[in-house]
């Protein structure tokens, strides 16, 4: 059964996005890696976060959006003790209108027990994707404590040392399910090793995992730029900043 960690998530505004967004920021790079785990006391063990996900009530605000301009993943963290994951994202999605929306996803640990997957929708190639995310996150789940800070970090000719803030995401890629078909979204955090070797990439990838109220025909299908297992849709292209940052937005 999957299991929530972090306390009960709250309304992020303006100023808590400020806030947790710079502790993010700030947070000393040796005590980076303590914000993705959390102490289990019955057993004197450290648990990593499996996944994160949206809650039901930001799902039916999330689906009241007609169509988005810019979607961005933020890197956030909380103030917190070692019996909770103090690290999150934050979707912060701006629509057509220029109205800007903030999605708090929620810290789950793995599942004791394995997922039953739908297999009655058919959603593009089930194969490859279901590969390269469990591919990912299983990397995520075995890479060495002290190697975490590393996975957000590069170094360029520029600066010496930056921390990856934020990824954009392509809204086209979730257009399509807007208004009203989502029924779950999480995030899974991955770590491509194929990044990893080079200082100058950032290798923590997250993968978002889209599913839909109904099964849509779409020709991002078949191009291969949305894949699926399942009934669940993995969205996998996604921008890190720093280093490729897009340009600000002109007035």
């Amino acid at each position: 059964m999957e299991h929530t960690i972090t306390k009960e998530n709250i309304q992020i505004t303006e100023e808590t996005f400020i806030k947790y967004t710079n502790l993010w920021k700030r947070a000393d790079v040796l005590e980076l890696t303590h914000h993705f785990h959390k102490l289990d006391k019955s057993i004197g063990q450290y648990e990593r976060v499996y996944y994160f996900a949206v809650n039901e009530k930001d799902i039916t605000r999330f689906n009241a959006i007609e169509q988005i301009k810019t979607f961005k993943i933020y890197m956030a963290l909380k103030e917190g003790h070692k019996e909770s994951f103090t690290f999150f994202p934050i979707f912060e999605v701006v629509d057509t209108s220029d109205k800007k929306y903030y999605f708090e996803l929620v810290a789950h640990q793995k599942p004791k027990k394995g997922v039953q997957k739908d297999e009655t929708a058919q959603l593009g190639s089930e194969i490859v994707p279901a590969i390269f995310k469990d591919m990912i996150s299983e990397n995520w789940q075995k890479v060495e404590m002290s190697l975490i800070d590393d996975l957000f970090t590069v170094k360029t000719a520029e600066k010496p040392m930056e921390r990856v803030l934020f990824y954009s995401v392509t809204p086209d890629l979730i257009n399509p399910y807007l208004p009203g078909n989502v029924k779950e979204l999480k995030l899974y955090p991955g770590l491509d090793m194929n990044k990893f070797q080079y200082k100058d990439m950032i290798s923590f990838t997250p993968v978002i995992g889209l599913t839909p109220k109904l099964p849509i025909e779409n020709n991002l299908y078949r191009m291969g730029i949305l894949e699926s297992d399942g009934n669940e849709v993995f969205i996998e292209y996604s921008t890190p900043c720093p280093p490729t940052c897009p340009p600000p937005i002109q007035s």
